[in-house]
């Protein structure tokens, strides 16, 4: 009866920390040797609210007991490379979570970039055999992640074409326009009916480029391409600019 007993203990605990419900602790007398036998944890072990009995220690996200916070409720502790924070997103509520020690991202043997290394131990629960390759995040060719669109203007008109990219180095972003006649152009080069710009993010290792053509001529109309580059490689993503007939309409995605 005495072993069933702590199992019960055991398991209710366990639930408790799962679900993160509202309820204190209460300990008896402990006796390590009803304690239930644990196996593999991801996080490590951590003693029980009690102290008494080994149990997994809580991972990325879940509920924990912040010192800062007055909610008596016995949570558990953060596994390794853990630490316990009191959550900035809930209006002045004091939850705290588990959350990584070392907020930088790392580079896993798959070629991933994981978040923090914390979320690299999660991933081994699937991907036993992942580790970190490197410090920081994987390196790699640009990946375009929002391209110039397609557009049909009058003469006379504005247009803004524009550009996201992201990588490790991050991208530089830079832009080409291939006329009908076949020349190309890098611009904004020395004509001041284009403007260029760039600007980081909006994301970690992301940037933004952006090309204005002032006024649509003849001259402006083409292929706008996007390239996108760092010391991995290139990438790169094409648009067409052509001139509205008479009696055609313009596309509807955007004004400018």
């Amino acid at each position: 009866m005495a072993k069933r007993g702590a199992f019960v203990v055991a398991a209710a605990f366990v639930v408790a920390v799962a679900v993160a419900q509202d309820v204190v602790t209460e300990c008896g007398e402990c006796d390590r040797s009803n304690c239930p036998e644990v196996k593999t944890c991801l996080g490590g072990k951590v003693q029980d609210a009690c102290g008494c009995c080994e149990v997994c220690a809580l991972g990325l996200g879940q509920r924990c007991d912040s010192q800062d916070s007055g909610d008596s409720t016995d949570y558990g502790s953060c596994g390794e490379y853990l630490v316990c924070r009191t959550r900035t997103d809930t209006g002045g509520t004091d939850e705290a979570t588990c959350v990584c020690e070392n907020p930088d991202p790392v580079c896993g043997s798959d070629g991933i970039t994981y978040s923090t290394l914390c979320h690299l131990l999660q991933e081994t629960t699937e991907k036993p055999d992942v580790f970190v390759a490197v410090r920081g995040p994987c390196k790699g060719v640009p990946v375009i992640k929002s391209k110039p669109e397609d557009k049909i203007r009058p003469l006379g008109s504005i247009l803004v074409l524009d550009c996201e990219a992201a990588g490790y180095p991050v991208p530089e972003i830079t832009w080409e326009l291939n006329r009908p006649d076949g020349s190309t152009m890098k611009l904004p080069g020395d004509d001041s009916s284009f403007a260029v710009q760039v600007r980081g993010g909006p994301e970690d290792h992301m940037v933004t480029g952006w090309v204005q053509i002032m006024r649509i001529t003849k001259k402006s109309l083409g292929i706008y391409t996007c390239v996108a580059t760092n010391t991995e490689g290139e990438t790169r993503v094409s648009a067409t600019v052509a001139l509205k007939e008479h009696g055609e309409k313009e596309d509807s995605m955007n004004k400018l």
